[in-house]
């Protein structure tokens, strides 16, 4: 058995191997690899007298020997045998394969009862996430100030309606600085999604903004509403410019904020998504967008 060694000892011993990556490896890693390098040049000693010289070049060039190029075959094969013997491969293979067979003579009680318990082990069962939990559940989640990622579940109450309306859509909707009511959104896009999916990413236009989307399905041009998701507030893309004009109800004294008439988008507008992210090169296709310079608190 050998003596064992510390971790700077196997980097020394692998970077005299030639191991590439050894510096990031851990001890364990590090024992391995020498191991099956160890194994790997041992068996190239006895392949040497048997090696072309392209091959002998080669493995010279591999551990830096000062052997001119054209040096007659017997030359590398000299070189090459004088290094291996100084990093003590010579023997290597018949000790790898001793130490593999060997078992220890004082525990052989012990040895026969772990092979008797790994015979009778139960084979590990492989545990896999469900398809489905069956729980109504939408949530939004910010990727960047342009992206929204939506992921959702049904309950076996909203599979079933889904079932009968083939047409089912998804809903976004920009909520910034209103109390959303469901239908007094600035701007409102929606897409047809299909009914096996469980995520979608969305493009949205507008940067620094408040959006909240719902998932339903069309009922004579009529949109109905399953589920509604949370508030996802996506970063700006740039810093602040201005702020919201703040305005004051005569009447209640209620102070609030709001974008002016000219500036609402009331009708239902297409907007980009797909089912994985897209890559970072992807472009809107376009589109009237109004910038928004600031939000309500949350």
């Amino acid at each position: 058995m050998r003596e064992e060694k510390t971790i700077r000892q196997l980097k020394k011993e692998a970077m005299l191997l030639k191991i590439k990556g050894y510096y990031n490896m851990t001890k364990s890693e590090l024992a391995e690899v020498i191991s099956r390098r160890r194994m790997e040049l041992s068996k190239k000693i006895r392949e040497l007298d048997k090696m072309e010289i392209d091959e002998l070049r080669k493995l010279s060039k591999e551990f830096d020997l000062k052997v001119p190029w054209k040096s007659a075959r017997s030359t590398f094969v000299k070189k090459i045998k004088a290094l291996f013997e100084n990093l003590k491969l010579n023997g290597e293979l018949e000790e790898q394969k001793f130490e593999k067979n060997k078992v220890p003579s004082q525990n052989i009680s012990s040895f026969e009862t772990q092979k008797v318990q790994n015979v009778n082990k139960a084979p590990e069962t492989v545990i896999s996430l469900p398809v489905s939990y069956f729980k109504d559940k939408f949530c939004g989640l910010e990727v960047n100030p342009n992206w929204i990622h939506f992921y959702w579940d049904f309950s076996p109450k909203n599979l079933e309606i889904i079932k009968e309306h083939s047409n089912l859509v998804l809903r976004v909707y920009d909520v910034t600085y209103i109390e959303f009511n469901g239908i007094n959104a600035h701007r409102t896009f929606e897409m047809e999604i299909d009914e096996k999916m469980k995520k979608y990413y969305v493009f949205v236009p507008q940067s620094g903004a408040d959006y909240i989307a719902e998932i339903g399905y069309k009922e004579n041009n009529r949109f109905v509403p399953l589920l509604r998701s949370n508030l996802v507030s996506t970063p700006p893309s740039s810093a602040k410019i201005a702020q919201m004009e703040l305005w004051m109800d005569l009447r209640s004294k209620r102070k609030f904020t709001e974008m002016s008439p000219s500036r609402k988008v009331l009708r239902i507008e297409k907007l980009v998504g797909f089912s994985s992210m897209p890559t970072s090169g992807f472009k809107s296709g376009g589109g009237s967008f109004f910038i928004l310079s600031g939000r309500r608190g949350s």
